[in-house]
C-alpha cells in the first residue's frame, strides 16, 4: 500500500470512528440515544479505529526504514506493537 493511500484511508477511518464518538456524547448530553446506535456503538469504533492504529504503527515503522510502501510485513510488525502493548496493559494495569 502507497504512503498516500494509507494516509487518506487513516482520515476517512478516523473520521468515522471520532465522528460516531462526537455523535453518541451529543446525544447522550441529550438524553436520547436510540438503543440501536448505542448497541452499535463499540462495534462501529473498533471497527474504524483499529485499523487506523495498525496503519499509523505501519506507516512509522515504514518511514524508520525508510521504505516506499507499507508492505505485508510491516503490517504484522504493528500488529505485534499493539499485541505487546495490550499484554503489557493487561499483566502491569499500567494505563488504567
Amino acid at each position: 500500500m502507497n504512503n498516500s493511500t494509507a494516509k487518506w484511508l487513516i482520515g476517512i477511518l478516523s473520521t468515522i470512528g471520532f465522528g460516531t464518538i462526537a455523535l453518541l456524547y451529543i446525544l447522550d448530553q441529550n438524553g436520547s440515544v436510540p438503543p440501536l446506535f448505542e448497541t452499535l456503538f463499540k462495534p462501529i469504533v473498533f471497527i474504524s479505529l483499529f485499523p487506523v492504529l495498525l496503519l499509523i504503527i505501519g506507516l512509522l515503522i515504514a518511514r524508520g526504514k525508510k521504505e516506499d510502501k507499507i508492505s505485508n510485513k510491516t503490517l504484522s510488525r504493528s500488529a505485534v506493537v499493539i499485541a505487546a502493548l495490550f499484554v503489557f496493559r493487561w499483566l502491569t494495569g499500567y494505563f488504567n
